[in-house]
């Protein structure tokens, strides 16, 4: 082979072509040295690695075998669990069942008794000058309820007394606010005989009067 202008290309020579020759000698000769007095010894004594085994873990059970023994397993599982089940929707029925029962018998057979003799407060009465109570003047008997209904857009009062400034002012009776659309009672059992004046404390000129009898 030979270069564009036609000279020799020498790929090696001689002198290095030995030279290598000798380098892989000696390093197979070094090699052999150590392996060949210990061979006996690795044969024998196998490294580590080469000893492991792979364990493999027990079966999985599952519900697709044919096993007979597996499909029992299975089957007795279910029936365990089905059982549990049921016990617990069972013991929560029960227990349901007892709470209705106690909630029921604890709640009074009448919570809010019959409307007593009616005392209205009419629409717009909050504005001065309109009609305020139905009627202006009620008369009832000693121990009669009365049943105050709120049919104005704002909360009032009906209030013992002839004004706030008034020194009886709600000894007597007070339903506190009635919300609009609201109602509240009135017992007059301890309220002696007599004539008693009544306002509206959000609306003072709001005024009545109740006759006991």
């Amino acid at each position: 082979m030979t270069t564009p202008d036609e000279s020799p290309i020498i790929r090696t020579s001689s002198k290095r072509m030995t030279k290598g020759i000798l380098i892989v000698v000696i390093t197979l000769a070094f090699g052999a040295a150590i392996i060949i007095p210990y061979w006996q010894t690795m044969i024998n004594h196998p490294p580590i690695a080469s000893t492991l085994k792979h364990e493999e873990g027990p079966p999985t059970p599952s519900g697709t075998q044919t096993s007979i023994g597996t499909m029992e397993g299975v089957t007795n599982q279910q029936q365990k669990s089905t059982e549990k089940t049921n016990a617990a929707t069972d013991n929560q029925s029960s227990t349901a069942a007892t709470e209705g029962k106690d909630a029921t018998s604890a709640q009074p057979s009448n919570v809010a008794g019959p409307p007593g003799t009616s005392l209205t407060i009419l629409e717009g009465s909050s504005v001065q000058g309109n009609p305020d109570f139905d009627p202006d003047t009620l008369t009832v008997k000693k121990g009669d309820k009365i049943t105050v209904t709120n049919k104005d857009t704002l909360p009032h009062t009906v209030t013992s007394g002839a004004s706030p400034t008034d020194p009886n002012s709600a000894k007597q009776f007070d339903t506190s606010i009635i919300e609009a659309g609201a109602t509240a009672d009135i017992e007059t059992t301890n309220i002696a005989a007599g004539n008693y004046p009544f306002y509206c404390a959000v609306h003072p000129y709001m005024m009545g009067k109740l006759v006991v009898q």
